[in-house]
């Protein structure tokens, strides 16, 4: 049994002009990937700060296990999330990969 969990985390540069149709292409297929076997938990959301160095979406995925990435990478769902994702973004995202203590985690 794996002792971590992964965080997968992409800060990404969509077009301004991405309509709010776009957005919900990317949130409908968003909830198809929640289903994927190991996805504990999807964030999505547009960012309010001006510390972003330019990146105005984040999106993050925790997987129960450091493995589940490769079963999530090339599956057809994440594939069709990612050609929805190349007609709206404005370049190309940044991507970090951690693991974490096992979910759920304990408390600080």
């Amino acid at each position: 049994m794996s002792e971590e969990s992964l965080e997968h985390i992409l800060f990404m540069k969509l077009k301004e002009d991405a309509s709010d149709a776009d957005i919900k292409r990317l949130t409908d297929c968003i909830e198809e990937l929640k289903q994927l076997p190991g996805v504990l938990n999807i964030s999505f959301g547009k960012n309010f700060s001006d510390r972003s160095g330019g990146y105005n979406w984040g999106y993050r995925v925790l997987f129960e296990k450091k493995s589940d990435l490769d079963f999530y990478g090339p599956h057809p769902t994440h594939e069709k999330f990612k050609s929805i994702l190349n007609e709206v973004r404005a370049g190309p995202p940044l991507v970090c990969d951690f693991l974490v203590p096992k979910f759920p985690f304990n408390k600080y």
